[in-house]
């Protein structure tokens, strides 16, 4: 988590939704993470530094079964 804190978000990228369920032993595990920009154009730079650092991802707003499940 701090990695993505620190190295993916932007410095005015807002963080509006976390869910995460620990699993035992293990050190990373799935998350629902919104994600609110300031501005349209700063959202390539961050889907770029997730590919980047290795964060896999999937965009919910795209998927509109999966978005109404989730919101």
């Amino acid at each position: 988590m701090r990695e993505f804190l620190d190295e993916v978000l932007g410095p005015t990228d807002d963080i509006t939704r976390f869910e995460y369920t620990k699993k035992n032993n293990k050190e990373s595990g799935p998350a629902l993470v919104g994600i609110e920009l300031k501005r349209r154009e700063d959202y390539a730079p961050l889907i770029e530094r997730m590919k980047k650092k290795g964060f896999p991802f999937q965009e919910v707003n795209k998927d509109p079964n999966l978005f109404h499940l989730l919101i």
